[in-house]
């Protein structure tokens, strides 16, 4: 007579040998894995537990962070040096706060508007919430500016401070006393898209607060009320504007931006070329008033747009920081942000070998040329928003005794009947979601 094993032994030793099937992964591995995917611990584990791979224990990954921080960082300011030897002199500074609310965190990045390559880079992070690397103590609002004074100071500090052109930044950047104490006052510029925006929306609530003027008419000698005098306007005078920001000279665009008034009633005397034509504004034709009065608009705007850059912007920054969206979540709290940045940096400035610069610098296996080829083909943000696929199997599994019974049921719908082909289908899932966990695992 055989021996009866109790049940609960039963299904606990069949769970002991289904984990000892499953290919055990290294601690350092893992860390890699999460930093290149964005993901935290607790989901990569459970990716991992769908794929038939035994996630190592926390403990033992939070005890190679320091070492995979330190190698990244080593990388990263090899990155840094070879940007600034290659530098333009025209600078764009902008930030990105981990969060949408009174964010702890908060990235202010220094590129070249020209190479578009990261130049510098500062993570300010507020005290409190043990919170890696915390040193900052002020309002959230003020931490772009607080990371621009460190900015300036690392530019003085590798000497190349001297051969900046021009400094580009949104308006919302108020580092006018830095720059003042850094001698780089003069070279503040704005970005052309952000000034576009807010004279576009500054001009629209001009118009909405004069829907109804009263005007002296000349030639009947009485006063008239003119409904919605300025609508229309504002699409012409947006085209205008952008047409102004590519006069290099400051003379003459501001000139251009002031002579618009003339260019709208018919006077095209100011104009360059002299023969350029346009729709008239026939209200202003008739009411002197009305002119008056837009010309005042402009001039008010006159001082910001003689400032707007005609060779730089931003945008490489709003890009960069999307970049860093794909590891830094803004729907998540982080305490350390440091490690993930710098990833971002090294896969912004050399995305063709940075794989390869991470793999042996945290001594990793080297990478195989499909997963090498793979990620070439495919965007990396393409590959991050592809998260739906496998929300279904990720979703509600907190049985951690029967997870793994339960991956596999979902796998098998997803894959092929032919039992030859389910690996290759489970693959090919995972390749189109998470690729990097192939390339950081699967080797």
């Amino acid at each position: 007579m055989g021996h009866i094993v109790h049940p609960k032994r039963k299904t606990k030793a069949m769970h002991n040998i289904l984990l000892h099937e499953r290919r055990r992964l290294s601690a350092r591995q893992m860390l890699g894995a999460c930093i290149m995917t964005g993901m935290p611990y607790t989901k990569g584990a459970r990716f991992l537990s769908l794929c038939g791979t035994k996630p190592p224990v926390k403990s033992g990954v939070m005890r190679q962070q320091r070492f995979c921080d330190d190698k990244i960082r080593r990388l990263k300011s090899i990155s840094l040096m070879l940007s600034r030897k290659s530098f333009s002199g025209y600078l764009s500074i902008d930030a990105r706060w981990t969060h949408r609310r009174n964010s702890p965190s908060c990235t202010v990045t220094a590129l070249d508007a020209v190479t578009k390559r990261v130049l510098a880079c500062v993570n300010i992070n507020h005290i409190g919430g043990n919170r890696q690397h915390a040193q900052y103590s002020g309002a959230s609002n003020n931490m772009e500016s607080a990371g621009t004074r460190i900015i300036l100071k690392q530019l003085k500090k590798y000497n190349i401070l001297k051969d900046v052109k021009e400094i580009i930044k949104d308006r919302d950047n108020k580092s006018v006393s830095d720059f003042k104490e850094f001698g780089v006052s003069h070279l503040e510029r704005f970005d052309p898209g952000h000034v576009s925006k807010n004279i576009s929306k500054d001009f629209t609530k001009f118009s909405a607060s004069h829907k109804t003027v009263e005007v002296f008419n000349d030639k009947t000698q009485k006063i008239e009320k003119i409904e919605r005098p300025f609508w229309g306007l504002n699409a012409s005078l947006s085209m205008w504007l952008w047409s102004c920001f590519a006069e290099e000279n400051i003379d003459k665009r501001t000139k251009m931006w002031e002579n618009c008034v003339y260019h709208y009633v018919g006077n095209h005397s100011f104009c360059e070329p002299h023969n350029y034509k346009c729709f008239e504004w026939q209200k202003g034709v008739n009411s002197i008033q009305l002119q008056f009065m837009l010309y005042d608009w402009v001039h008010k705007w006159t001082p910001i747009v003689s400032k707007v850059s005609s060779i730089g912007s931003t945008c490489m920054n709003e890009a960069f920081n999307s970049k860093i969206a794909c590891y830094l979540d803004k729907s998540r709290a982080w305490k350390n942000i440091n490690i993930r940045v710098n990833v971002a940096i090294l896969e912004w400035n050399d995305p063709e070998h940075f794989l390869g610069d991470i793999q042996k610098a945290l001594h990793l296996p080297p990478l195989p040329e499909d997963c090498v080829k793979s990620f070439e083909e495919n965007c990396y943000s393409k590959m991050i928003l592809k998260k739906k696929l496998l929300q279904k199997v990720l979703k509600n599994r907190t049985n951690t005794k029967n997870s793994f019974r339960v991956y596999q049921e979902e796998i098998i719908k997803f894959s092929s009947p032919n039992g030859n082909q389910k690996t290759k289908t489970l693959m090919t899932l995972i390749n189109e979601n998470y690729i990097l966990f192939i390339v950081f695992v699967f080797n």
